[in-house]
């Protein structure tokens, strides 16, 4: 657990490579992992547009994203810090697509063969809302303005 988020998202942001992406389905909520790389602030996913998820957010561009540590047998799940980021999700414009995409494969060039299917696109969400939780009662809210800050940084 760690109350000092300055740390913390850092470190956060470059253990983890994926996170769960929450978004309004037709019967309501729908959660699914979605690797992700964060690029000048923004939460950049490269998703296909024949998942359910991608259906959801053409139709409802308000997302949410969590980004968790991994679990381990050793403490509680509760105790474990991880980011809440609510906000809108955009696809990225056809112009501005190769220096995310770029930003992308630096981070993950694992899914380089994924941009050669069709049905993938790069997708943005830009936080309006970030939570820190540095573990169990350990909560804070942290400003967009805070949040570029340490997410570039985090994403150098």
């Amino acid at each position: 657990m760690t109350d000092d988020w300055q740390k913390g998202v850092p470190l956060l942001l470059h253990q983890c490579h994926s996170g769960f992406l929450a978004s309004m389905g037709e019967h309501g909520p729908e959660v699914s992992m979605a690797p992700f790389v964060v690029y000048q602030g923004n939460i950049v996913l490269h998703l296909s547009t024949l998942a359910r998820h991608t259906k959801n957010i053409t139709g409802n561009s308000a997302v949410g994203f969590m980004v968790c540590t991994p679990e381990n047998l050793d403490s509680s799940p509760l105790s474990l810090p991880r980011l809440s980021i609510q906000g809108n999700i955009i696809a990225i414009s056809d112009t501005e697509s190769e220096i995310v995409k770029q930003a992308y494969l630096k981070h993950s060039p694992d899914a380089e063969q994924l941009f050669s299917f069709d049905d993938f696109r790069i997708f943005c969400i830009v936080p309006s809302h970030v939570q820190w939780i540095g573990g169990f009662g350990a909560a804070r809210k942290i400003t967009v303005s805070s949040w570029n800050n340490i997410s570039t940084y985090a994403s150098a």
